[in-house]
């Protein structure tokens, strides 16, 4: 006798003309197996979106979750980058990071929720990164509080700036949920510019710093190591977060 075979998700691909970033950029929509337009989604968006599709394998995660019917449903906007200029986006400090954060805050969030049926209200709209992706994504919530309203954070590789604006912030940011994560053998990451960064110590840092703020921050270490590994056994934890924080 053969196995009925299970459903699963599809993903779309949305092309968006960037007025920002002077290119056309797509983003990859992953909608669950029952997904209707009779009915309104929150949305998780990813930076490093391609990476967390192939190495974080998060499309098979999704599919195998979604089989649970008691599971809250929601879309997954994948935002991939060019990894020539990701630390130019990416980074606080870098050229085009206001530009990225422009277009993901005023162009990618309309187009997504143009095409497909999501609440259009910052509660439902949650921002996942990991590394330097997770620091624009920070910044990019603390630049439109009013559009995102959480956060979850992978091994955040944060700098100076992010701390500046968010002890500006201050208790504004007491109503956002934060889903933070780092791995005790982070204190000595190599970065690509050479330099030895602790990412253990910054996300302690980052962790009090939001406390003080009033964030409810679920945060935890683990004995792993900056890598997709780690980021990828994480996933469902932050599915759960993300999934318990946004129902409506």
């Amino acid at each position: 006798m053969s196995l009925e075979k299970q459903p699963t998700g599809t993903v779309e691909r949305v092309e968006i003309q960037s007025q920002f970033l002077g290119e056309t950029r797509e983003a990859h929509v992953y909608l669950p197996h029952n997904y209707s337009p009779l009915y309104k989604y929150p949305v998780l968006y990813i930076n490093d979106g391609s990476d967390y599709e192939s190495m974080g394998r998060m499309i098979t995660l999704l599919n195998e979750r979604f089989q649970d019917r008691n599971q809250r449903r929601f879309l997954v906007v994948f935002t991939p980058v060019d990894k020539s200029v990701r630390r130019e986006e990416y980074h606080p400090e870098g050229s085009k990071h206001k530009a990225y954060v422009r277009f993901f805050a005023d162009e990618l969030v309309p187009a997504i929720e143009e095409r497909f049926t999501a609440f259009p209200m910052g509660p439902a709209r949650g921002i996942l990164g990991s590394s330097l992706g997770a620091t624009a994504a920070l910044h990019t919530l603390l630049t439109y509080p009013r559009k995102f309203h959480y956060l979850a954070l992978q091994s955040g590789a944060f700098r100076d700036s992010s701390y500046a604006e968010v002890e500006a912030a201050g208790k504004s940011l007491a109503t956002v949920p934060v889903y933070q994560v780092v791995g005790l053998q982070e204190e000595n990451f190599q970065s690509s510019s050479g330099k030895t960064i602790d990412i253990l110590a910054l996300n302690r840092k980052m962790r009090d710093l939001l406390q003080t703020c009033g964030v409810d921050v679920d945060y935890a270490e683990y004995d792993k190591d900056h890598t997709w590994g780690f980021w990828q056994e994480d996933l469902p934890r932050v599915l759960d977060h993300f999934a318990r924080h946004t129902s409506f």
